[in-house]
């Protein structure tokens, strides 16, 4: 009996280990943080001030975020990371947002830039993310953090974003339906709702904003608040463009040039100077040569003049002799 329960509990122990075996296989695995995040979001923590900045200072250590990247917690914010993006800076509400929304996880991809401020009117502030269509959250004290993404986002960007017509999201994009739908707060108080599809394009209300949208291609994400368009990177082995190349190429062409025109400019002055001074030296004498001929002519009229000046006047033997001269008495 004794050796039957043995068995039984070896048995059962051995269905046990196989068990737990098998579920850890099935379950997926956790997600490891880039070896290169800490000594990365370190760096450019230094860059941005350390703890004098407004992330003050660590909470705790980098952790796993995301499929692929890593993120280390502040005082003050978040510094997010990824291979692809590298290591940018969120704060306060865009960072709530960002996280209520299911940041990385949610296919928004990691901050692409450091939280800033939107080069347009007012105090707005802005993240970009590295969601294939794009994907925005932008701050303003009067709406509030909301997610602009998509079709509607590139509308957005055409139309000058907040300082466009559209002004500044008072609703999250959603999409239902291969529909992209948001609201704006637009201009002077009146909200514009606006959506898309690739059945109907953008409609627009009030309607005459989907006129300024007639053809745009939303297959590219628009830009950013006041940023350039962003173009997708070319693929792997796939050859840079022509202007991109000879832009990059041709860096150095302003120093050369200031170099070569300030040697041109030194050698044109003492060209000059040599020239103005082989001038004066001419000049010199030629005046020398005439001052003395002047001087010497100067002379002798004024010899002659004095001659003429005394004719009128008699001698004294001419005037013992009784001798008159012309004009004289």
């Amino acid at each position: 009996m004794t050796r039957w329960k043995n068995s039984v509990f070896a048995a059962g122990a051995a269905f046990g280990l196989f068990a737990a075996a098998g579920l850890g296989l099935l379950a997926s695995p956790v997600a490891a943080q880039p070896a290169d995040a800490g000594a990365a979001i370190d760096a450019h923590y230094n860059e941005k001030g350390g703890a004098n900045s407004p992330l003050g200072q660590k909470v705790g250590e980098v952790y796993a975020f995301g499929p692929n990247g890593a993120a280390q917690d502040f005082q003050g914010g978040k510094m997010i990371y990824s291979p692809d993006t590298g290591a940018k800076v969120m704060y306060g509400a865009i960072l709530d947002k960002y996280l209520a929304l299911g940041g990385a996880d949610a296919g928004l991809g990691y901050p692409t830039n450091d939280e800033s401020d939107a080069p347009v009117a007012g105090t707005a502030r802005y993240s970009e993310f590295s969601a294939p269509e794009g994907a925005t959250i932008e701050w303003s004290p009067q709406g509030g953090a909301w997610l602009v993404r998509g079709p509607i986002r590139t509308a957005w960007s055409h139309l000058h974003a907040t300082d466009g017509m559209l002004g500044t999201p008072i609703s999250d994009t959603t999409v239902a339906n291969g529909v992209y739908t948001q609201r704006f707060a637009g201009q002077n108080g009146a909200p514009v709702d606006i959506s898309w599809s690739a059945a109907d394009g953008f409609v627009t209300a009030p309607p005459e904003i989907a006129a300024q949208l007639s053809g745009l291609d939303v297959s590219v994400p628009g830009a950013a608040p006041g940023g350039a368009v962003v173009t997708p990177a070319p693929e792997s082995g796939v050859a840079v463009s022509d202007s991109d190349s000879s832009s990059a190429a041709k860096w150095w062409a302003l120093p050369i040039g200031l170099a070569i025109a300030a040697v041109a400019g030194g050698l044109a002055a003492l060209l000059t100077k040599g020239m103005r001074g082989a001038h004066r030296a001419a000049a010199g004498s030629s005046g020398a040569r005439t001052t003395y001929g002047t001087a010497a002519a100067a002379g002798t009229t004024a010899t002659a003049q004095m001659r003429r000046a005394g004719s009128h006047l008699a001698s004294a033997a001419e005037l013992a002799r009784g001798i008159p001269r012309t004009g004289g008495v």
